[in-house]
């Protein structure tokens, strides 16, 4: 099983708009990590400054079998400079072309996608699961942690993601969703 990993860059972002306190969200990142071991689980994140990185750092200290980093390594515009620290987290890398083309596809590269906190690029690698659906026949199903977001998706949006959105709030939900 692949698990793409999207979320915000900045876990004070989600205590200053929710009401879970950042030492909450850490745990829900650590108890994330740890049932992706248990699930013997290859995860997809962008390695930046992150949600996804917190959660693959542990997913590594805890056994976890491979980390897949989506890279943009072909981007003229912004490159990847910026992401070169957290770079050595990647057991593979995928290069993915530039920031428009990841944040087009990272949702997509997993049988599953969880979203804690939102952010721009999260929001644009939710959105883009619409086009996924509706002209590549893609399946992946989408958990996004309603907790740790403002309020719920755009109703607009969720009819795009045409049943393959879930809300959740525990890390045990997810347990029993994930196959």
């Amino acid at each position: 099983m692949k698990v793409s990993i999207l979320g915000a860059g900045d876990i004070s972002k989600i205590s200053r708009y929710t009401k879970l306190s950042e030492e909450e969200i850490k745990k829900l990142i650590e108890d994330l990590a740890i049932l992706l071991v248990k699930k013997e689980a290859e995860i997809i994140i962008v390695p930046a400054r992150d949600i996804p990185y917190e959660v693959a750092k542990i997913y590594k200290q805890n056994g976890g079998k491979k980390v897949i980093g989506v890279i943009p390594k072909e981007d003229k515009e912004y490159g990847i400079m910026h992401i070169q620290e957290y770079l050595h987290i990647s057991d593979e890398e995928i290069n993915i072309g530039n920031w428009y083309d990841l944040n087009g596809k990272i949702a997509a590269q997993g049988d599953y996608a969880i979203c804690i906190g939102l952010s721009a690029g999260a929001l644009c690698d939710i959105a883009m699961l619409k086009y996924h659906y509706k002209y590549l026949n893609k399946t992946t199903k989408l958990f996004v942690f309603k907790n740790t977001i403002s309020k719920p998706l755009h109703k607009e949006l969720e009819e795009d993601l045409k049943g393959n959105l879930e809300y959740i709030t525990k890390v045990s939900q997810l347990k029993r969703l994930l196959k």
